[in-house]
């Protein structure tokens, strides 16, 4: 990319226009640009300054849209060169340009999950509604993708030459090998990591969350930036990807985000606000929407009608 259009790329951010894709390239520039010793220290202010503003746009943006392939190039990226006047200041010093990445979205769209290879041989599992922007092929170094929103599991390829990292919004998980779900619903407060085999190490953009084994789970939220460790028995984390789908304990507001995304379907609450602070439940994937519905109703009281492709609560 010359520098005329990078630099055309930081404008549309800088007037919030940004879209979801070019948002996640940002992230990734700005991960790569994180370990760069060549960053002046009166320059560090301003790199953070950007970096919570894409991720407060991230955040706010509407759900990923629908897609009408799974695999899309998006962009080739990364040609920096020396440039000024975003946000007022020189924001990156780079001394030489870097190979362009070209880049692409897999998309596992609403009603059905998705298994892809990525390039290394890394087995990613889409959960339905889920997308996730990995490059077309990874560097010498490491290998390094984004989840924009949803949930996915991957079955990594070992390799200790090259480090993977999963970025989710503002928190990174970095292995050479193992096993692990991330759970980063954009309507959701919480980002979640859980190791399902081998060890993973986990961090934000200001502190080190630590190192996670087998069964252990990271919870973090993302607006007070507080973390959580737990240790989670049996197979709820992971319950997505078989028969059942099983939550515990969790509001509302987390059960309609993934039956919207496992149905199609979107929920509209015409009636007064539920005061039921938290569910416990477990669907069969085998069972339609109307009797999840049913089964809804027997559990809150209140009435919910399919309507097309809407759910109305009263």
């Amino acid at each position: 990319m010359k520098e005329k259009k990078l630099k055309k790329l930081l404008d549309k951010f800088n007037a919030g226009k940004c879209s979801e894709e070019e948002l996640a390239l940002l992230q990734t520039l700005m991960n790569d640009l994180e370990q760069d010793r060549q960053i002046l220290p009166s320059v560090k202010g301003l790199k953070q300054s950007l970096w919570q503003q894409i991720e407060s746009q991230t955040i706010n943006q509407p759900p990923v849209r629908k897609l009408n392939t799974t695999w899309i190039k998006v962009a080739a990226v990364l040609l920096i060169t020396l440039f000024a006047g975003i946000f007022g200041a020189r924001l990156f010093t780079v001394p030489k340009m870097v190979n362009a990445i070209a880049y692409q979205v897999i998309t596992a769209p609403k009603g059905c999950m998705k298994k892809v290879l990525l390039p290394d041989n890394t087995l990613l599992q889409l959960n339905a509604g889920s997308s996730i922007l990995c490059p077309v092929k990874f560097s010498e170094t490491k290998r390094e993708v984004t989840l924009l929103s949803g949930e996915a599991f991957f079955n990594v390829k070992h390799d200790v030459t090259k480090p993977f990292l999963v970025h989710a919004g503002s928190v990174t998980t970095q292995v050479l090998g193992t096993s692990f779900n991330i759970k980063f619903y954009k309507e959701l407060p919480n980002i979640q990591v859980f190791v399902n085999s081998g060890k993973v190490e986990v961090h934000d953009h200001k502190h080190t969350l630590g190192m996670y084994t087998p069964q252990q789970q990271l919870t973090y939220n993302r607006q007070t930036q507080k973390f959580s460790k737990q240790t989670i028995t049996g197979d709820h984390a992971l319950s997505w990807m078989h028969d059942d789908l099983i939550l515990d304990d969790v509001e509302f507001k987390e059960v309609a985000v993934y039956l919207q995304n496992r149905y199609n379907v979107s929920f509209n609450c015409t009636g007064k606000k539920h005061k039921q602070p938290h569910y416990s439940v477990r669907f069969s994937n085998k069972l339609t929407i109307n009797q999840v519905l049913e089964i809804l109703q027997l559990i809150d009281g209140r009435k919910y009608r399919l309507n097309g492709d809407t759910v109305n609560i009263k």
